[in-house]
């Protein structure tokens, strides 16, 4: 017996399953999810880290080159410069030499000059005669001659005798009453500009528009065959260069005539990523192994909770729908118990209340029934008719239509609950026929706004007090006006029935609330008791009808109809 009971207790339940495998899918699910954005993660923080260093980089090239540059121009620029190297095309040049080193003394780059005169002949150079060869001779002529041509103020150019060696020149040509005069070129030294490039953390190269290499940080980004020319093959961003990958980007300077290409050494992390990898998806299953244990011990609870609350609900379906569930789990399943009980409780109360609604609609459209064709009426209104053939035909026929529909109206017992426009054309027939029997003696005004037609209201709902206004009404006064109104509230529609007849005393009139207050039928006054019951029944809350009189000036009827009712 023991062993059985204790196969029973240990058994999953169906529902525990499925709780406990909805709960394991969500886990691993999390679990592959944390591998994805971790790969995303580390893929972001590399791609936004190598974004900020080449941007760095890229600033830090610019800058020193766009440093080197305007120095030498505002050198070559400057009116007293141009104004010696004019004179010094023809007198001692002491005072040139002088000015050249006192601006290496401070410069980033060193710089040597070559000036030369109209005719393309050196007059004047800071270059050594080993230096000064027949190459650099001839470059230079062809330089100054391109920089007369173009016109530019400072031209420039690369100057290459060997490779992997370079020369950045700068050339003004020198004018003098709009006669050109000659030209002084500028040559950069090539060593200083690899010793301020090799500062930085990352390699660069600095190259003209065509290709033409000023400076380069590392000779391996190279062609062998032909090391003084960079033009890329391609876009790609990264490159491999010595089986070493890096991130390679450009910017351009000076208007396009110089190109700054930085590269940043970039490996792959592949290593990296599959240690973090390995590291999440061991913490993963650890997570995993805690879970797991931490979710039977709460699944196991949750279905004792579970199951005790179903067997409580049978009990409510099978044996006693008066049953209250009592439950101390102290979790959610309690709180579900305490809103059934409330449900059931809702559900008992609302059926007592469709069965006394029921009632009170049953004994209604008796009652409204009875008044709409008992003899009385019918006798007075056949008898209208009567008057009405041979004086006035015309009206006696829309007067006999309006009966006609009095009647189908009244006995057609498909619709309990009609629109306001609907009952309210009941109404106007019924007061039409009450007109042309009282003639003068009764008035009637219908003000009903226009927002409360397509309401849904208890069919034959004001009947009874129209009714009753002229019944009592004419007791006491011989001329009565009655006028029935309805608007729209913010939380409620309301109707007003108010007459000019005798009204009643106070005393009366407080017999009459507590009546309209009681539970208990009253024979005398049974009709706007049962109007007041059907509106509570259908609308609830403080729905209902209330009622004030003044004696020898009327009657009034008021009835709230909450929205949201029926």
């Amino acid at each position: 017996m023991d062993h059985r009971h204790r196969d029973r207790t240990y058994k999953k339940s169906r529902f525990q399953q499925e709780l406990e495998q909805s709960v394991s899918r969500k886990l691993i699910s999390s679990l592959l999810l944390g591998c994805l954005l971790f790969c995303i993660a580390i893929a972001a923080v590399n791609a936004l880290s190598q974004n900020a260093r080449r941007e760095d980089h890229l600033e830090s090239v610019a800058s020193t080159f766009h440093e080197v540059y305007n120095s030498t121009s505002a050198f070559l620029l400057d009116a007293g410069h141009t104004e010696l190297f004019l004179s010094e095309l023809r007198n001692d040049q002491d005072n040139l030499r002088y000015l050249i080193s006192q601006y290496n003394v401070s410069a980033l780059v060193e710089i040597q000059l070559i000036l030369t005169d109209s005719e393309g002949k050196v007059r004047f150079t800071t270059f050594s005669e080993g230096e000064m060869n027949l190459h650099r001779q001839e470059f230079n002529g062809i330089a100054v001659d391109n920089a007369c041509h173009l016109m530019r103020t400072v031209y420039t150019t690369v100057y290459h005798f060997r490779a992997n060696s370079s020369e950045y020149v700068m050339i003004h040509p020198l004018y003098r009453d709009g006669g050109y005069q000659g030209a002084a070129a500028v040559y950069l030294n090539e060593n200083d500009w690899t010793k301020l490039f090799g500062q930085y953390q990352y390699d660069a190269i600095l190259t003209k528009s065509n290709g033409d290499v000023i400076t380069c940080s590392n000779s391996s980004f190279l062609s062998q065959k032909n090391a003084n020319k960079y033009l890329p093959a391609d876009a790609a961003q990264y490159v491999r260069v010595n089986g070493n990958r890096y991130l390679r980007s450009s910017r351009s300077l000076e208007n396009g005539t110089v190109l700054a290409y930085s590269f940043i050494y970039s490996p792959t992390n592949y290593s990296y990523l599959f240690v973090g990898l390995l590291l999440i998806v061991l913490l993963g299953l650890s997570w995993a192994a805690m879970f797991a244990r931490i979710m039977h011990a709460m699944t196991e609870q949750m279905v004792k909770s579970v199951d005790t609350l179903v067997r409580e609900i049978r009990i409510i379906r099978k044996e006693d729908p008066d049953h209250i569930i009592e439950i101390d789990t102290g979790d959610e399943i309690e709180e579900i118990a305490r809103q059934v009980n409330k449900m059931v409780r809702s559900i008992q109360e609302l059926s007592q209340r469709n069965i006394a609604l029921a009632e009170v609609n049953n004994r209604m459209e008796m009652q409204n029934l009875q008044a709409q064709i008992n003899p009385h009426f019918i006798y007075n209104t056949l008898d209208n008719i009567r008057y009405l053939i041979p004086t006035d035909p015309q009206r006696a026929q829309q007067l006999i239509g309006r009966f006609i529909g009095i009647l189908r109206y009244s006995i057609n017992n498909t619709k309990h609950n009609v629109p306001v426009k609907d009952d309210l054309k009941y109404l106007q027939d019924y007061l039409v026929i009450q007109s042309t029997r009282f003639g003068a003696n009764f008035s009637y005004e219908i003000d009903i706004d226009d927002a409360c037609m397509e309401f849904i209201i208890p069919k034959l709902l004001l009947q009874p007090l129209l009714e009753n206004s002229i019944k009592y009404g004419f007791q006491k006064k011989p001329r009565i006006h009655i006028r029935v109104r309805g608007w729209l509230g913010e939380d409620a529609l309301y109707f007003t029935v108010e007459d000019n007849g005798g009204g009643v005393d106070e005393t009366t009139l407080e017999q009459l609330r507590d009546i309209l207050r009681s539970d208990e039928v009253n024979i005398e006054h049974n009709g706007l008791q049962n109007i007041n019951r059907r509106i509570w029944l259908g609308y609830g809350g403080d729905s209902g009808l209330t009622i004030d009189s003044t004696e020898g000036e009327g009657f009034t009827v008021k009835l709230k109809l909450r929205l949201g009712g029926m």
